[in-house]
């Protein structure tokens, strides 16, 4: 196998050494950043194969805006999404499509770092590959318009049914309606036993992968 250099983007110090670790273990060439603006700052020395990116990088740009600024820099560079989030949505950002040929890989989706070499491996030989769109939203929020996304997402922050009507501009029997519509798009049933809230809350942090081990399959 080739070797291949990695830039790895996470804002989670734990998680960023734990992949570090994983791939050099591997016989690839990585450096680390915890930041998009260390991300640049090292683009700018060197050039990389693969990006290897979370998507929540904390306060200013996504991972997804990082990838676009590195692509832009290095029109060869291999992009690779690796998040918690099965829904790029849930992260609550307003984000761009990823790069064309980029790749969004779930955390959780991902058994052991033997499956993230391969990744790498081929991001790194076809960068912009065949596709001209990159499609990342899987499972059951593939249902979910954007504005049911954020109606889940406002339930999630603890909003109440009245001050979500009073943001959408939309009575509150409306909002009931729509709740109603994300429980059924989520295979959430109807049960008087359990509050509604609570199951949504519940549902979405499962769909955040909040919880998960970032480490378990590295």
């Amino acid at each position: 196998m080739s070797l291949a250099n990695v830039l790895v983007v996470d804002n989670h110090a734990f998680t960023l050494a734990t992949l570090h670790g994983a791939l050099q273990g591997r016989g690839l060439n990585v450096q680390a950043a915890k930041s998009a603006r260390e991300a640049i700052e090292l683009a700018v020395h060197a050039k990389f194969d693969v990006a290897l990116l979370d998507l929540d990088l904390g306060v200013g740009p996504t991972g997804i805006d990082l990838a676009i600024e590195l692509r832009n820099r290095n029109q060869s560079l291999g992009i690779i999404i690796l998040t918690s989030y099965r829904d790029p949505r849930l992260a609550g950002h307003e984000l761009k499509g990823i790069p064309r040929g980029g790749v969004y890989l779930c955390k959780s989706d991902v058994t052991d770092v033997t499956q993230l070499v391969r990744v790498i491996q081929t991001v790194s030989r076809q960068p912009q590959g065949s596709r001209k769109r990159t499609s990342y939203v899987s499972g059951p929020t593939a249902e979910l318009t954007d504005a049911q996304v954020e109606i889940l997402l406002a339930v999630g922050s603890g909003a109440t049914t009245r001050e979500i009507s009073l943001r959408r501009g939309v009575s509150e029997s409306a909002v009931e309606q729509m709740l109603n519509r994300i429980c059924d798009r989520l295979l959430i049933k109807k049960d008087g036993r359990f509050n509604q809230r609570v199951q949504l809350v519940q549902a979405l942090n499962e769909l955040r992968g909040q919880g998960l081990g970032d480490s378990n399959a590295y």
